[in-house]
């Protein structure tokens, strides 16, 4: 509730509030939100839904972790696949600082973490490129789909997690809809409206926009690979 008075504002304006400009506990805040749900799930479920991915994990692949945010993620899945390389990209400087931090006190010797923004992040090759929950916080989520097609080997896989969001209104009125409109109306839309394009999917985008969203980046191949009461996991193919 830092921010009540940056969002107001910005609800007159519309030029929504700046991911950097939102109070410094929410950085934090979010880390700790998702790290049950991936300490649960991302290692044994999410990974293994996807088109063999955890095999070429196991023998040795190269990921990149989009909006990595401290690094959670990151650091969970460098130490499950020790073979294979990570690196881990937000646009925001302090977590980055942080998820290097993070890596460093548990050990973690096969990730590393760079600055960079969805569009731009460096590199190609990649066996598999991640977002968790982050797409529809960007400004340009079609623009991103493209780099990420771009930076993908022919036969890679694009995970993308998000929020169990239904495509109607109605169907999100739920106790977790009220948990992710109350996000989104706080932080997902005013960070998005903030950014280029400002496109603000918000947390309920549901699966028709953000598929829609995907294949604009070229991708041709998309499922819902697996899900749970607060996320849905998708896999996007060339």
């Amino acid at each position: 509730m830092e921010n009540q008075s940056k969002v107001q504002a910005a609800f007159k304006t519309g030029s929504g509030v700046q991911w950097s400009d939102q109070a410094g506990c929410m950085f934090c805040a979010v880390a700790r939100f998702f790290r049950p749900g991936y300490r649960t799930n991302l290692v044994d479920q999410w990974l293994p839904a996807l088109d063999g991915v955890t095999a070429k994990l196991a023998a040795g692949g190269t990921v990149a972790d989009v909006g990595c945010g401290h690094g959670l993620s990151t650091v969970m899945m460098a130490q499950a696949f020790p073979k294979s390389q990570f690196i881990g990209f937000d646009f925001h400087e302090g977590s980055i600082t942080e998820a290097r931090q993070h890596a460093k006190e548990h050990g973690v010797t096969n990730a590393r973490f760079e600055v960079a923004k969805a569009k731009e992040f460096p590199g190609s090759g990649y066996d598999l490129v991640t977002f968790f929950d982050c797409l529809h916080d960007m400004g340009d989520p079609a623009g991103a789909a493209a780099h990420v097609r771009q930076a993908l080997k022919p036969d890679g896989s694009w995970m993308i997690v998000e929020p169990q969001a239904r495509d109607r209104l109605e169907d999100n009125l739920n106790p977790v809809g009220r948990l992710y409109y109350s996000a989104s109306t706080m932080i997902c839309v005013p960070t998005s409206l903030a950014q280029e394009v400002g496109k603000a999917l918000g947390a309920q985008a549901g699966e028709t926009k953000l598929r829609e969203e995907i294949s604009k980046g070229g991708f041709t191949r998309i499922r819902r690979a697996t899900e749970t009461p607060f996320n849905m996991i998708l896999e996007a193919r060339p």
